[in-house]
């Protein structure tokens, strides 16, 4: 019996502490705890005691002089740059941080209980800056990090097609930067540092091809010889050739790459025809090149057999070809000392044929005679031999089939005689 009573004594005790405890706590929770900010600091400025009106004031005394001489330092590749906060007219929102505070207060004395042993809170202050100011001198800082990506390109040395592979470009995350920027205002390291081989702020642009597939094989050439002298002429001249791309079923005329105009003088209208001969030459052989509009010489030339030539000649005339291969093709043009190339460049093979001509239909030349008093009158002497006149008929054969392609006419060049003068009879006057 002594033990039973104790236990009901230990049972009323313990109920009484429970019945107490909760009795304080709804009494403490019933009441309203004091405005005191308690184990709060803002931006690292110790609030403890202060009413939020009074945080307040003392936060704007601080801010004031804080904004007057902040700064961000950002140290790209070890060289550090500064932002004053000046530069980007950073201000503190007083009002938004007292709420800010106000929020963080105990609703009760038995909240400001437990609010008062917790660990330190710092708040960052509400605060504005430019925008459009720090993007200004973030691209001032970084723009020339930046670089374009470049696609591959395409060059003939010696002979042989040369593929430059396209570099990769870099682009400044200028949006990253100001966020990480925004991060480090009014905290306690206002320092960034970036580098700009391994940064997220930098990315990495790839290389893209400016065509639907690389080019990568001469599919053809046509080669001229020049004259002693020509070889800068034509290589300067020819440069507007140098990486022309000629689509699958785009037209292509000479003229509206080269000025004609430029080429001055007979020497130079020579180097001309000579550099439509070679692009012509090249054209020729592949199957699916339609010649849309091409002039021949009246009279063969030196530099190349007769019926593959390509002459600059009259008011409208130009070397107009079309790609109908299926494919695009490359222009190249290449000068040595003695000789003009033209090559084309494609993705893949084409098909090819191999050309020859053939003579015929041969026109003797008409004779000229001039009366030369130097001469006895039975004497005469040949001035110039004349050249027969004569068709070609030009061929191309592709797997083993011919096809004629054309026929050129020639003119014949006249023989000119001179002859002494013939004695007067009676009846001439």
């Amino acid at each position: 019996m002594k033990r039973i009573k104790d236990y009901i004594w230990f049972i009323l005790i313990i109920a009484q502490i429970i019945t107490g405890t909760a009795a304080g706590m709804l009494l403490l929770s019933g009441s309203e705890a004091g405005p005191e900010i308690v184990n709060t600091s803002v931006g690292g400025v110790p609030l403890d005691g202060l009413t939020p009106v009074e945080a307040a004031e003392k936060l704007l005394e601080y801010y004031r002089e804080k904004t007057g001489n902040g700064k961000i330092v950002i140290e790209i590749d070890g060289n550090p740059f500064t932002i004053p906060y000046t530069d980007i007219d950073v201000r503190v929102d007083i009002e938004s941080t007292r709420k800010a505070l106000e929020e963080k207060l105990p609703g009760n004395e038995l909240e400001k209980l437990f609010y008062g042993t917790g660990k330190t809170v710092d708040l960052i202050p509400a605060f504005t800056y430019n925008s459009g100011k720090l993007q200004k001198i973030l691209k001032e800082l970084l723009s020339h990090y930046e670089k374009e990506p470049t696609a591959e390109s395409y060059e003939i040395r010696n002979g042989a097609l040369v593929v430059i592979p396209g570099e990769s470009g870099i682009r400044v995350d200028y949006q990253y930067l100001e966020d990480r920027i925004k991060e480090l205002i009014f905290s306690s390291d206002e320092q960034l540092k970036i580098s700009s081989g391994s940064s997220e702020a930098f990315v990495s642009i790839p290389a893209v091809s400016e065509f639907n597939e690389p080019f990568s094989v001469i599919v053809s050439t046509g080669r001229v010889k020049l004259d002693t002298g020509l070889a800068p002429a034509a290589q300067d001249r020819s440069k507007a050739l140098q990486g022309l791309v000629v689509e699958n079923g785009q037209e292509f005329s000479l003229k509206s790459v080269l000025d004609f105009s430029v080429f001055k003088g007979d020497v130079e209208k020579d180097l001309l025809n000579r550099m439509a001969t070679a692009l012509y030459q090249a054209a020729l052989p592949l199957d699916g090149i339609r010649i849309v509009s091409r002039l021949p010489s009246k009279m063969p030339v030196s530099y190349t057999e007769p019926g593959f030539e390509a002459v600059i000649e009259g008011e409208n005339a130009d070397l107009t070809l079309k790609n109908e291969t299926g494919k695009a093709l490359m222009l190249f043009a290449e000068t040595t000392d003695d000789a003009f190339i033209v090559y084309l460049v494609s993705s893949g093979e084409l098909k090819k044929g191999t050309l020859s001509s053939e003579k015929k239909d041969e026109v003797q030349p008409s004779v000229i005679t001039i009366v030369n008093k130097s001469l006895g009158k039975d004497e005469t002497r040949v001035v110039s031999e004349g050249v027969p006149g004569f068709t070609v008929y030009v061929y191309r054969t592709i797997d083993g089939v011919t096809e004629e392609l054309y026929r050129d006419k020639y003119q014949p060049i006249s023989r000119t005689v001179e002859t002494g003068e013939k004695p007067s009879t009676p009846d001439s006057k």
